[in-house]
């Protein structure tokens, strides 16, 4: 494939140098799966993986010996980062399954290249390319790459029960590279073997979803998962879709970015989702966002509103809010000038502080902070316009009187 002898990735002097450590004494290495789909695909290349022949032992202490950075992140399982001006690289030895269960195997080095190949998930990702940019493909899956088929290697059912959260890569990949119709037989093996997801880890089902819901066609794929029946044992309980749809419509009208982070707020729609596992920024960032939703709701998309919510929350928990409200409009057009102004707007700073107030002559304590709520109350009616000087004054007149400082 001419596309990869002329790829510039493949020509760095970093990589070109890890295969000088690794190809000695008649070992041979390609770089494997992700990077080579990707170039035959036109996409970005970023991770290199790269599998060997040399056993883990020998590849760190050639590593060494040429000065690199060896790190045996699963030297038990045959992998050794190799650190090379900065850059890492994955390299693995040659293996084939002697037993699974799972996400665990037993694996036999080896030097077979189809053997590699036989263990891994799809055809499009059994691809091997040298240094010199020679194609080697085992499994015939450069057509199924080419024509952006996902499909599993041999017995899809097989490939499943070796470790379940294939279920969900499958339609990660068909979200991200897949065109046309689903290979029937793959989602069949998904759609029969859905249960096996509730025994994944909540860590790694996250995980797959948050990459799955940014991909381009996140969307539509959501709602095959969603007829085959394995949202739900992702999630832990029934997904509703309209609002995480929605999200992504408005999304791609507005011309923003898939936000994984938001679209997986609105998947979640406020419910627990007991399979999944979110940090906590994720939880602070949705708790806004919903806030806010439920604000718009209620008063709608004035500049006033928004400009006395985003003061309150955040510009970006309203922008959430804003796109979150795509499914409470009858059209998301009614959204774009709102996310535009909020997600511009700089909130200004109160300019009265309590130092300030206790230089005024104000005892320190608890009516402190009372009267810098009043003083916000009476700066937002002022549309953030009255100065330190006039919000003193009109406090501490407050205060003298027992009363409230005026909104006018």
């Amino acid at each position: 494939m001419a596309e990869l002898k002329t790829s510039d990735w493949l020509q760095t002097d970093a990589i070109q140098r890890v295969f000088d450590v690794l190809e000695q004494d008649g070992d041979r290495a390609r770089v494997v799966g992700g990077p080579v789909r990707n170039a035959l695909l036109g996409e970005p290349v970023e991770d290199v993986d790269i599998a060997c022949t040399a056993l883990p032992e020998t590849t760190m202490e050639r590593a060494e010996k040429a000065g690199l950075k060896a790190v045996p992140t699963g030297v038990e399982h045959g992998t050794v980062t190799l650190v090379c001006e900065g850059i890492p690289f994955e390299v693995t030895t040659l293996r084939e399954d002697v037993e699974t269960f799972g996400r665990h195997a037993v694996v036999r080095f080896g030097r077979d290249w189809a053997k590699d190949a036989s263990r891994r998930d799809f055809t499009m990702n059994a691809l091997y390319v040298d240094r010199d940019g020679e194609l080697f493909d085992p499994l015939g899956g450069v057509k199924d790459c080419l024509t952006r088929r996902v499909r599993f290697i041999g017995d899809a059912t097989q490939r499943i029960r070796e470790d379940y959260l294939r279920i969900l890569r499958y339609f990660r990949f068909f979200a991200t590279y897949g065109h046309g119709e689903p290979d029937p037989v793959a989602l069949a093996a998904c759609t029969a073997e859905r249960d096996g997801i509730t025994d994944l880890s909540a860590e790694r089902v996250t995980k797959e979803l948050a990459r799955l819901v940014e991909a381009p066609r996140a969307a539509e794929v959501l709602e095959l998962m969603q007829s085959a029946g394995v949202l739900t044992p992702a999630a832990g309980e029934p997904v509703e879709l309209d609002l995480v749809q929605a999200v992504i419509s408005a999304e791609q009208a507005l011309g923003l970015n898939g936000d994984k982070d938001l679209r997986l707020i609105a998947l979640k729609d406020e419910r627990s989702c007991v399979h999944l596992r979110f940090s906590g920024m994720f939880c602070k960032r949705e708790h806004a966002a919903h806030q806010a939703r439920r604000a718009l709701s209620a008063h709608g998309f004035g500049q006033a509103h928004l400009k006395s919510l985003a003061y309150d929350l955040s510009p970006p928990a309203v922008g959430d809010g804003i796109l979150l409200s795509a499914l409470d409009v009858s059209a998301v057009e009614e959204l774009r000038a709102p996310w535009s102004f909020v997600t511009s707007w700089t909130v200004p700073e109160l300019p009265v502080t309590g130092k300030d107030l206790v230089k005024a002559g104000v005892v320190p304590g608890p009516q402190i902070g009372t009267l810098l709520e009043a003083a916000k109350k009476s700066w937002k009616a002022s549309d953030y316009t009255k100065t330190k000087q006039a919000l003193l004054a009109e406090l501490l007149a407050a205060g003298e009187a027992g009363t409230e400082p005026s909104d006018d």
